[in-house]
């Protein structure tokens, strides 16, 4: 009984990595400006299966915040929020950037999964800030670092340019790529336990905790 459960368990993980070493095809379009659009046509299975999120999909998470925003006592938590020094969402990205070898870490792993990503076009042109020039230069020469790979691809446009007078995040593109999941699955898995993204991930919890 005991070798008929482990041929079947076996059977059951080789089936399972032989369909996720099933390239995966992404379609996808972003504007993000004063509003953002976006639309994604995900196809796999050599295109027999197909996903794309409808606008109601899309927007339902919009929806949801607005009407969080729209509860009794928002006005309550609004004044004591006031009381204290303001937290800004860029304030935890400096943090999380400022953990020791964790910038070298993201590059590694953007760099591994580039390398797995089969671009068959990709065009994007955008504008990025945060609140503190200094922050800005670092976030910009990751993504230097992050676009200097993907210009060595064919069929690839890229035009992102940093912004030191104030914290904006503009982008405007579309592209092609096609992905084996598996490859994705084993390169994330890596560097979410890698000591650098761990201690990163600390760093955010205790940034949390004191807000």
């Amino acid at each position: 009984m005991l070798p008929v459960i482990i041929s079947i368990i076996s059977g059951l993980l080789l089936l399972t990595l032989l369909v996720l070493a099933i390239p995966v095809t992404v379609t996808f379009s972003v504007q993000h400006g004063a509003t953002l659009t976006n639309e994604v046509i995900v196809a796999w299975f050599f295109g027999w299966l197909r996903y794309a999120p409808t606008k109601a999909d899309l927007t339902r998470g919009q929806k949801l915040t607005k009407k969080s925003q729209k509860k009794p006592g928002a006005k309550k938590q609004t004044e004591k929020v006031t009381e204290t020094p303001k937290r800004r969402p860029s304030d935890l990205v400096k943090t999380m950037l400022k953990t020791e070898g964790f910038v070298k870490r993201i590059i590694h792993f953007l760099q591994k999964l580039i390398g797995g990503v089969h671009l068959r076009t990709l065009h994007f042109k955008g504008r990025i800030g945060l609140h503190d020039p200094y922050d800005t230069g670092r976030l910009w020469g990751l993504a230097s670092a992050l676009t200097g790979i993907i210009h060595m691809k064919p069929r690839v446009l890229l035009q992102i340019e940093p912004d030191f007078n104030q914290a904006t995040f503009e982008i405007d593109g579309h592209g092609v790529i096609r992905i084996i999941p598996i490859q994705m699955i084993g390169i994330t898995t890596l560097f979410l336990l890698s000591p650098p993204t761990l201690r990163a991930a600390w760093a955010a919890i205790k940034w949390r905790r004191q807000a």
